[in-house]
């Protein structure tokens, strides 16, 4: 039915075209238009309140899943420790993906599948509507850690959420590089949109803080190193085997092509390579590298401590082209395998000659396996190394040295909530 003022208005213009006057016929023809109300975001809005208001979180995470990694490994250690402090903690997953590494995370905690909740809404709205939850949750303490949307809305709407009496922080370990030896990643992409509303950058090493410092001229006193703790069993080195050990993300950035380079020269010595295959990297190099003989692939893992004791290995292999301060080197430290490594990142930080083999940073395969051979024919020298390297991570990476370091933060440390339910969206 059409509105009775549209139905007067054709009756008075019938005056001027008859064809107009509203007869039973011609306004059958017609139709009342009422516009489309998408209601996803709202609904969207409403299944999360609860989540970032109601429960009154006092930090929130923003991450994009919880995989096998370093990076999640970093994360599980920030929540678990606010866990143990009694903060009230909102984990937010930002993309649309199973996370296996989930179930780790402190039952306490809220974790939001946020991308999985908002898969169908639109870019837009997807930003909309977390940063609407963000602004007016009280957690006064937001803590990005490899989240793209995290960063979109950081670089974006930073200066509002600052205003509204948040403190943003993000981790960044390293930078990334594409196919063409380009540096990308976050820190290159975002450092320099998003420093100034930022109240801290954490970092797991020296090197990359430097870096940082040095190319966007950010504060010293917004760069902070934190060393990861490593907080697993201790293993004494022995060095009994005689196999050696790789394990790590069959990815361009940790180099199978080098690992195959190694044991293809060196068929005397055995491999066991363990970790899952990134689905980009090149098939025909992984096919290559299950045929030798000298190699076993074993697979992923999720607990590196057990399967270094069951191999009986005589060093850790580590090839990564560009890193941080990777967690696989505290566990094999402790573990008590020699390390043999290039000088990347800031792996010089816990692995040098006194406490492992440090080769160059664009070693080849040649100087890997005389490493390697030389553990294989000093054993006692490779123990030493090793031990080496144990003592660093016990006096450095502790987790009441952690502890202390994200306590030592300026700002970090939640304040009492203030109420932002009024707050608006920009």
């Amino acid at each position: 039915m059409l509105p009775t003022w549209i139905v007067d208005e054709f009756r008075e213009l019938a005056a001027i075209e008859p064809a107009l006057y509203p007869a039973p016929e011609l306004l059958t023809r017609y139709h009342a238009w009422q516009p489309v109300e998408d209601t996803y975001a709202a609904h969207l809005y409403r299944q999360l309140v609860s989540d970032f208001i109601e429960i009154r979180p006092q930090i929130i995470f923003l991450i994009p899943h919880m995989m096998r990694g370093g990076a999640d490994l970093g994360v599980l250690h920030h929540v678990q420790l606010c866990d143990e402090l009694g903060w009230r903690t909102t984990v937010v997953v930002t993309r649309d993906v199973t996370s296996p590494w989930l179930h780790r995370l402190p039952s306490s905690v809220r974790v939001v599948e946020y991308g999985r909740m908002a898969r169908e809404a639109s870019e837009e709205d997807r930003r909309l509507v977390l940063l609407r939850l963000l602004l007016q949750s009280p957690a006064a303490t937001l803590h990005l850690i490899n989240s793209q949307l995290g960063w979109q809305l950081f670089e974006s709407f930073g200066k509002a959420l600052v205003s509204s009496g948040k403190a943003l922080y993000a981790s960044l370990y390293c930078d990334d590089f594409d196919r063409n030896g380009i540096r990308c990643g976050y820190a290159t992409d975002y450092v320099p949109t998003t420093s100034m509303h930022l109240a801290g950058i954490i970092t797991d090493n020296q090197q990359f803080k430097a870096d940082i410092q040095r190319r966007d001229g950010v504060p010293a006193e917004n760069l902070h190193t934190l060393y990861f703790p490593y907080v697993g069993r201790i293993s004494e080195p022995s060095l009994t085997g005689a196999r050696v050990l790789w394990a790590g993300r069959l990815a361009s950035q940790k180099r199978p092509e080098l690992l195959y380079a190694i044991a293809a020269s060196a068929p005397d010595i055995v491999f066991d390579v363990f970790g899952e295959a990134a689905p980009e990297y090149d098939v025909e190099l992984l096919r290559r590298l299950r045929e030798l003989p000298n190699v076993r692939m074993a697979g992923a893992f999720d607990d590196f401590w057990s399967i270094a004791q069951a191999g009986h290995y005589a060093a850790f292999l580590y090839t990564s082209a560009y890193d941080g301060l990777p967690n696989v080197l505290l566990e094999a430290a402790a573990a008590g395998l020699p390390i043999v490594t290039p000088d990347v990142g800031g792996v010089a930080e816990l692995v040098s000659d006194a406490r492992g083999y440090l080769l160059p940073a664009d070693a080849e395969a040649p100087r890997f396996i005389q490493a390697l051979r030389e553990i294989l024919g000093d054993a006692e020298g490779a123990r030493l190394r090793a031990l080496g390297a144990q003592v660093m991570v016990l006096q450095r990476h502790s987790w009441q040295v952690f502890k202390s370091g994200v306590l030592a933060i300026p700002g970090y440390v939640p304040q009492v909530a203030v109420t932002t339910t009024e707050a608006r969206c920009p």
